[in-house]
């Protein structure tokens, strides 16, 4: 009778084990996304202006292709324009985008925008300087970085509408 109640507890506790390992893996898998969210750079407008630094608010849309969905508690952004990186701000709230979804998410960005002001004469009428956005937001329970880079042109001066940034 021992040995019966013995061999019963060990396959209970394999049977236990096993189902971990299984559901484990499986409960993580909607902790990443299973594909790569598109970003688009809506606008940059500016806050605040100093002779040192210069703060803007860049709004990106963020749009979620997947079935879940994306919560992002942290993120990045570093915008380059001319392969210089002119500016770098962190997300500072948390984020929902719905599953097939889109969310408007607002970083603020600080740095100097003063050496571009040179850029400004050799840049031919209506071409605008070229810009790069990199970041990552910060998802799941694991702490995953889902980066994303968007390109485009900044026509100068900035102005609070969307036209001042063309993708």
């Amino acid at each position: 009778m021992a040995i019966v109640a013995r061999s019963s507890r060990i396959t209970q506790r394999f049977r236990c084990w096993a189902v971990l390992l299984v559901a484990l893996p499986l409960s993580a898998c909607g902790a990443f996304p299973a594909y790569q969210p598109e970003v688009q750079l809506l606008s940059i407008q500016p806050e605040t202006v100093g002779l040192v630094a210069q703060t803007f608010m860049l709004s990106l849309k963020v749009s979620n292709p997947n079935d879940s969905a994306l919560r992002a508690k942290a993120g990045e952004a570093r915008l380059y324009v001319q392969d210089r990186q002119v500016a770098y701000g962190l997300l500072d709230k948390p984020i929902v985008v719905p599953a097939y979804g889109s969310a408007t998410v607002s970083i603020p960005v600080t740095g100097n925008f003063l050496p571009l002001l040179g850029d400004l004469g050799s840049v031919s009428a209506g071409a605008g300087l070229p810009y790069t956005v990199k970041g990552y937001l910060v998802t799941g329970m694991f702490d995953m970085r889902v980066p994303f880079t968007v390109t485009g042109a900044l026509h100068l001066p900035l102005s609070p509408s969307p036209s001042a940034v063309l993708p």
